[in-house]
């Protein structure tokens, strides 16, 4: 189950039982944002995730290095159009964030 490009877990797994249920009941619309919530906080366990609201943009935020966030400590932002850009950003982070 991909939206958008936005993978439901880490290793491709399904999304939970009662997730799927919860999703049933939410409109077409609602439903997709759902789904992308979830398999970005599947997959970025680490990032806080802002939805948009109407005419903005998602955004998206972790610290900028592996220690806990706080006060002083500095924050990586991201913003897009789409969870799936969001996504794409995110893990570019990532991958920068990790290099020596």
């Amino acid at each position: 189950m991909e939206q958008e490009g936005v993978p439901c877990g880490r290793d491709g797994d399904e999304a939970p039982s009662f997730a799927l249920e919860v999703l049933a009941g939410l409109d077409a619309g609602a439903s997709q944002v759902m789904a992308d919530v979830i398999g970005l906080y599947r997959e970025f366990p680490g990032w806080a995730v802002w939805l948009p609201s109407p005419g903005r943009t998602w955004t998206a935020v972790r610290p900028a290095s592996g220690r806990a966030p706080g006060p002083e400590q500095p924050m990586v932002w991201v913003h897009a159009d789409s969870a799936a850009k969001l996504a794409e950003r995110m893990r570019g982070v990532e991958g920068q964030l990790a290099r020596p």
